[in-house]
């Protein structure tokens, strides 16, 4: 649990993890009430989504009050981004998927380096 103040760096990625929380709720919620129509999107896999929103909501709760499983999720999350994105670049072999990977890449390292500075690792522990 948190006994120092929240470094600006853990409340940037949880504020970021909380909008893509709330981004992946609602448009779920659109699709599955049908005032979104999205034809290459099945049911299961928004619900699937809905339930991953949820959990993401929580983990940016979790970041924001110092819980350090919290921090656990999330860099385990980025390292899955980072994984692939460069997986995206080699099957794809497209420039544009070249540029879309590198900046998932760079964005999840900086997220990465924002949660293990010594003020976050004294934050977390």
């Amino acid at each position: 649990m948190a006994t120092t103040s929240r470094p600006a760096g853990v409340t940037f990625v949880a504020v970021l993890a909380w909008i893509s929380a709330v981004l992946q709720i609602l448009l779920s919620i659109l699709i599955l009430t049908g005032v979104l129509a999205v034809s290459s999107v099945s049911i299961p896999s928004t619900w699937f989504a809905l339930v991953i929103g949820f959990v993401t909501l929580l983990v940016s709760f979790g970041l924001f009050g110092g819980r350090n499983i919290a921090r656990v999720i999330v860099t385990v999350s980025l390292v899955l981004s980072i994984v692939g994105a460069v997986l995206q670049a080699i099957v794809h072999q497209n420039a544009n998927v070249l540029v879309g990977s590198l900046i998932t890449v760079v964005l999840a390292l900086v997220g990465i380096v924002m949660l293990y500075t010594a003020r976050a690792n004294s934050f977390f522990s």
